[in-house]
């Protein structure tokens, strides 16, 4: 069987069986908390005054409308997407800006599968992420994707149920972390836009985790830090935090932790103890409760991409609804894809989308 056909069954089937042995350089500590919320103040995304808010109907429609000057299509910040059959859902984000460009596979089929990939899939390597901690596992994630120098880290989060007893000493400190249900652990994988493996990078975050964040330094060049804190002691004249940093750049990792006291309105808000609303698990109940919708079709924009990229496989079908019900388009658009065409917005814009109003 050829590479092309491991990876449509791969696709169809989703059997991940490439066990990856780059060497881990590893920090023995021990996280918690990342939201991710999707919010409009429009009621009408259409009506405004920003085109990255506007649904791809109206960006197609709009003749100066100019995807690559869209921030809502960065290509390390936002997933691109493809349908094959009209029903496996495919994620990805290329490696750079660059035309058939290396891939990082992130979900098939509504299931979390990460590999690096090339144009067409015709090779690839799965990404297993291996867990760091005795706790039951709650799930793997891609983080975050962070340019680092003339490489790019793929961060990846591995989240894990508390244990009851755990649960009980959170609560002991403050009602608000009473609907903390998760530790961390995080994997850095530093890859070069060519989608070969550098480095691989393992930490836990502390244990109980107060807010977080991660991102480039805004201190030093090539650095990516991670910030977090942990309560440390709040029955005391003088309760305080324990801050810890953690600093990566090409390979390696170094933490450093600090006692900070806390301030007048921080010790207020430490007598105000009221569960707070914790938005981490809002977004895990709506996923759990739409993980078996069907696939949401492509749009013609997010045809333009995978057309850009040569993201999906040869000989399948993939494409919007509208070129699919015209049968010689399609087999047009098809033969040139798999020729390896390139078109720019404007000219895929008028050759392959629905215009009509």
């Amino acid at each position: 069987m050829s590479k092309h056909h491991q990876l449509i069954t791969i696709l169809g089937g989703f059997a991940l069986s490439l066990v990856c042995t780059t060497s881990y350089a590893e920090l023995e500590e021990e996280v918690q908390n990342v939201i991710h919320i999707n919010a409009s103040l429009d009621d009408d995304e259409d009506n405004s005054i920003y085109p990255e808010n506007w649904s791809d109907r109206k960006k197609i429609l709009m003749r100066s409308y100019n995807p690559a000057q869209d921030s809502s299509q960065d290509y390390l910040n936002n997933s691109r997407y493809f349908v094959i059959n009209g029903q496996n859902a495919v994620r990805y984000f290329p490696l750079s800006k660059k035309t058939s460009p290396a891939l990082l596979y992130t979900e098939v089929g509504g299931k979390n599968f990460f590999a690096l990939v090339q144009s067409y899939g015709t090779s690839r390597q799965v990404i297993n992420i291996s867990s760091q901690l005795p706790h039951h596992l709650k799930d793997h994630q891609l983080f975050s994707i962070q340019p680092h120098g003339k490489n790019i880290v793929l961060i990846f989060r591995s989240r894990y149920f508390y244990s009851p007893k755990e649960i009980q000493h959170n609560t002991a400190f403050s009602q608000s972390f009473s609907s903390y249900l998760y530790r961390s652990s995080y994997e850095l994988i530093e890859v070069n836009i060519a989608g070969k493996i550098l480095h691989r990078t393992q930490f836990t975050s502390p244990f109980l985790e107060n807010g977080m964040g991660f991102g480039p330094s805004m201190e030093e060049n090539q650095v990516l830090e991670y910030t977090t804190s942990t309560p440390g002691n709040y029955q005391t004249a003088k309760p305080y935090d324990i801050e810890y940093k953690y600093l990566y750049q090409h390979g390696k990792l170094t933490k450093h932790s600090n006692k900070r006291f806390l301030s007048v309105s921080e010790r207020v808000a430490l007598r105000d103890d009221k569960a707070g609303v914790n938005a981490e698990l809002i977004e895990d109940e709506y996923r759990e409760m739409h993980r078996n919708d069907k696939a949401k079709p492509s749009s013609c924009l997010q045809d333009f991409w995978v057309y850009h990229d040569k993201a999906a496989p040869k000989e399948v079908n993939w494409g919007n609804p509208w070129i699919q019900r015209q049968p010689a388009l399609l087999q047009t658009f098809k033969k040139e894809y798999e020729s390896g065409k390139t078109y720019t917005w404007a000219q895929f814009r008028q050759r392959y989308c629905d215009l009509s109003h």
